[in-house]
């Protein structure tokens, strides 16, 4: 279970569901850019330090191991998860750096993000860091009632 932000093309007058729902039905076995990967690498590395890099047929990913912090890239589409082991403060630092991460999808891409837990847009959602913490610590709450510890301290 994880937080996760979406980056798909998007035209102006087109809704996000409508946007989504497209992305789903595309389903493209081209190879995404190589070099737009080894720019996107580089901007994540720039937040987050050394990541681990997979590079499938059809896609890219990356993973940040101390955070669990995942990038994967298709053809026509990004995504950037986030597990829900933070809380707290920790919640905030993950939410900081998840959304500075997906500013340098969209730049690195052109790709729009989506965030679907806030149902905003990232340009939108970057402005207002406290509702994702909020989402975090929701989802920290429930894993606590249900016996579920947190990895995060804070």
């Amino acid at each position: 279970m994880s937080y996760d932000l979406i980056f798909v093309p998007r035209s102006d007058d087109q809704s996000w569901d409508d946007a989504l729902d497209a992305a789903e039905e595309a389903d493209s076995d081209e190879r995404p850019s190589g070099e737009t990967w080894a720019r996107l690498v580089a901007a994540v590395r720039q937040v987050l330090g050394e990541v681990s890099v997979f590079e499938g047929a059809h896609n890219y990913e990356l993973t940040h191991e101390p955070t669990g912090i995942q990038v994967s890239y298709y053809a026509e589409e990004a995504g950037i998860t986030v597990p829900y082991w933070y809380r707290g403060g920790d919640a905030r630092m993950a939410v900081t750096a998840m959304y500075q991460l997906g500013e340098a999808v969209q730049t690195v891409t052109g790709l729009p993000g989506y965030d679907p837990q806030l149902k905003l847009p990232v340009s939108d959602a970057v402005a207002q860091p406290e509702l994702a913490v909020r989402v975090f610590d929701k989802v920290a709450a429930s894993f606590a009632e249900r016996g579920i510890s947190s990895l995060s301290k804070g």
